[in-house]
């Protein structure tokens, strides 16, 4: 058998179409472009794939503190606010848009390549694919959600709410996310309450023992 393979063929689509891509890879590389002082700018390059297999790639400006207004900036933003998290640094922002695992692109024009078209796309900063899609392989089970709370059963038993360390250090995000969807904590004010649904399933947990 070759090792040369047939190349997945690009999308039909048309300009301003929207994608969902699932996110292979996010990697910091130097930009050919220089900023006003005459240094390289730093880039992180997005390598995505479609539903199709059309593998492609997409670039946005790194800054180590993004502004609102940039990009990356907006992103982790609505990121943050999808997912009820923050983050200290861009890094682990990074890391857990890695695991979270999807991105929307968007189709911004053609270029032609031996006489085919292919898209090019950027990525779209205003909306975030919904969180269920989104849930790997990783993420527990129901029936893991016992060991979960367990965490916090001096919380639990008391009555009190994680403030930001705890709900952020503690947990992965896959069992963030799990916790919210399941609806066993809420946030509110920065805050994260467990539900009287999670309250009942600790009770029979401790019950049980």
């Amino acid at each position: 058998m070759s090792f040369v393979k047939k190349a997945t063929p690009p999308p039909a689509v048309e300009e301003g179409d929207i994608l969902k891509a699932k996110i292979i890879n996010i990697s910091k590389v130097t930009s050919k472009w220089k900023d006003e002082n005459g240094n390289p700018r730093e880039q992180l390059k997005f390598e995505l794939e479609l539903d199709n297999g059309y593998r492609f790639r997409s670039w946005i400006a790194y800054y180590e503190h993004p502004s609102d207004k940039s990009k990356l900036g907006k992103l982790a933003l609505k990121f943050m606010d999808l997912t009820k998290q923050d983050f200290t640094t861009v890094d682990e922002f990074l890391d857990a848009l890695k695991k979270f695992g999807h991105i929307y692109v968007s189709c911004t024009g053609f270029r032609e390549y031996e006489e085919e078209l292919y898209p090019n796309f950027t990525i779209v900063t205003t909306k975030l694919p919904p969180l269920q899609q989104n849930l790997t392989e990783n993420t527990p089970r129901r029936c893991e959600s016992k060991q979960l709370l367990a965490k916090f059963s001096e919380a639990l038993r008391f009555g009190l709410p994680l403030n930001q360390e705890d709900w952020n250090k503690s947990l992965s995000v896959e069992e963030r996310i799990f916790l919210l969807k399941q609806g066993f904590v809420e946030e509110k004010d920065g805050l994260y309450f467990f539900t009287e649904k999670a309250r009942a399933l600790f009770q029979q947990k401790a019950t049980a023992l």
